[in-house]
């Protein structure tokens, strides 16, 4: 197949949740067949990226967006009743290109990643287009009004309002949308839409260090650990409210346990947590694994959750025993007592947390990570569905406009 894939973010180096799917899929697909990548990146540092991507495609576009712009870009997406998320991945030259490559090219199938990049398919699109929505942003924004005040609120609720609708039609103009879980898929599907479901993977863990860790972990221990990107609302929400409410329990029984958060671009809300009692920001991390390995347990307190979450799957790979708040642990099918704990509450989570500490029977209880990722997280078995649902595409030709999606749904 000859595909033209457009991407949101670039995606390398795949160090979070969204470059990762994007970058397996990318790789997957370019074993057999024709990729055009045309993606953003936030800054010439990043775009320059795009040299780890030449060997899997045969042409790439990067384009390095404007902060100045994609906000005032917003702010008329906000005029016109549109996503904010639309403003904020528009470039009209972008646009250029992507016309112009579908003017000069032969696509078998437009793979679109991201719901925000649906906006360059043109009314009449010359191939069928598959839409990998990933998460279905719409719920994720809903869920930022419940722990928010007004105005950021009110514009977090019209912008959870829009997106919602604007996925609805991009899903019906489709020919197969995809989501990353069976959850999403029913918030997702709708009269005339094709709503599939392509599960996230992740690598087996590397080789136990042993008696290897670095003297800076064994210094750390006993620690709980929570890995992400530290600018990322959801996350910052997560290890704050561990942080505030869930950590003293936690001291309480255990004094000498510390709290570590580990990622990129902690935001100033996350330094400030550094003095608190316990709690050790790290940063930006050179490799996870031997954070993983040094942990007594993964926390994943999340309060925001859309999807899969990532950093749940590579430590179950790695034989950690986690701690999770109930969606982010249902969206994998997880558990609990089997493959992780599940609580809601602070005093729940706390209680939790102070149980694998102390019992160290326990912890083992959850060692069968590895097999639980394997059965359900593989990349390639879910990347194969990918390519059958992209090849389906192609094969039944399914290219509707949005007039012509208006009334399959009214039928």
């Amino acid at each position: 197949m000859r595909i033209l894939f457009l991407a949101h973010r670039i995606p390398y180096p795949p160090n979070k949740g969204e470059k990762i799917r994007a970058f397996h899929e990318l790789r997957f697909l370019a074993a057999n067949h024709s990729i055009d990548l045309f993606c953003f990146a936030d800054d010439r540092a990043e775009a320059e990226e795009q040299w780890n991507l030449r060997s899997y495609c045969r042409r790439i576009y990067v384009e390095t967006r404007s902060p100045f712009l994609a906000k005032l870009r917003m702010a008329r997406s906000f005029l016109k009743g549109e996503p904010l998320s639309n403003g904020f991945f528009y470039s009209p030259r972008f646009e250029s290109e992507v016309r112009r490559a579908l003017a000069c090219e032969d696509y078998d199938v437009i793979l679109v990643y991201c719901s925000s990049m649906a906006q360059y398919i043109p009314a009449r699109s010359p191939a069928p287009v598959v839409v990998d929505f990933v998460d279905v942003d719409s719920a994720k924004w809903a869920q930022y009004v419940r722990l928010s005040s007004p105005p950021l609120s009110w514009l977090y609720a019209r912008e959870a309002r829009s997106l919602a609708r604007a996925e609805q039609s991009i899903a019906r103009s489709a020919a197969v949308a995809i989501v990353t879980t069976d959850h999403e898929a029913t918030e997702l599907r709708a009269p005339g839409c094709t709503v599939e479901t392509v599960g996230n993977g992740v690598a087996p863990a590397p080789i136990s260090l042993g008696n290897d860790l670095p003297k800076e972990l064994r210094s750390l221990q006993p620690y709980v650990l929570f890995v992400g990107q530290m600018d990322y609302r959801p996350n910052i929400d997560a290890v704050s409210w561990f942080a505030k409410e869930m950590l003293p329990l936690v001291r309480a029984k255990c004094p000498t346990v510390k709290f570590v958060i580990a990622g990129r671009h902690p935001s100033t809300a996350v330094q400030q947590l550094a003095q608190l009692p316990g709690v050790v920001v790290a940063g930006a991390i050179p490799e996870v694994h031997p954070y993983l390995e040094g942990a007594a347990a993964i926390v994943a307190p999340f309060r925001i959750a859309q999807g899969i979450q990532n950093k749940i799957l590579e430590a179950l790979a790695a034989r950690k025993p986690v701690v999770s708040t109930r969606k982010p642990a249902e969206a994998i099918g997880a558990k609990h007592g089997e493959t992780l704990l599940i609580a809601d509450t602070p005093a729940e989570f706390a209680s939790a947390v102070v149980g694998l500490l102390e019992d160290p029977n326990l912890a083992q209880r959850f060692a069968g990570g590895p097999e639980f990722v394997r059965q359900n997280f593989d990349w390639q078995v879910n990347l194969r569905r990918l390519e059958k649902l992209l090849e389906a595409a192609v094969h039944h030709a399914i290219v509707r406009s949005p007039e012509e999606s208006a009334r399959v749904e009214t039928q």
